[in-house]
């Protein structure tokens, strides 16, 4: 009985870790980020966590601004100074399309978990990245991307 019990305790925390796997960085990323004026995207303090993270999103602007659902953006590494996209783990991952408004002076609290695509985060400094984009009219809008950056202690 005690056996199952340790063993059964240790599968859990294999799975909660995602099995020790370790997240590898893939393309360097050379983009900009948090460039659109008066929309901001930050990490909850003390929200960050090796498979979890809490941000939060204020549209100041009188534009509509739109982005996907909470399962809709990627995770960078920062290794010497540059930052590169995570790769994802193998298999397949299903996320519907639908878009989220953000509304003027509202702030919008989305928690963003990765453990079925990205694993357990070993220690390091990351960022969240979103795509946003301002609505105009049916084919005129304008996209941007927004960055949120944490750190994963030991």
């Amino acid at each position: 009985m005690r056996r199952a019990v340790c063993v059964t305790a240790l599968l859990c925390l294999l799975l909660l870790t995602g099995c020790g796997a370790e997240t590898k960085t893939g393309e360097k990323f050379e983009g900009e980020v948090n460039t659109y004026e008066g929309v901001t995207m930050t990490v909850v303090e003390g929200t960050a966590y090796p498979g979890a993270v809490t941000v939060e999103i204020v549209n100041t602007t009188d534009a509509e601004i739109d982005s996907g659902n909470e399962h809709d953006f990627g995770l960078q590494k920062e290794v010497d100074g540059t930052w590169y996209w995570l790769e994802t783990q193998k298999g397949e991952y299903a996320n519907t399309a639908e878009a989220l408004i953000y509304p003027k002076d509202e702030t919008v609290t989305q928690e963003l978990t990765w453990a079925n695509r990205y694993g357990s985060l070993p220690e390091g400094h990351y960022r969240v990245a979103k795509w946003f984009f301002e609505y105009r009219e049916p084919g005129d809008t304008e996209d941007f991307l927004l960055t949120a950056e944490f750190d994963i202690a030991p």
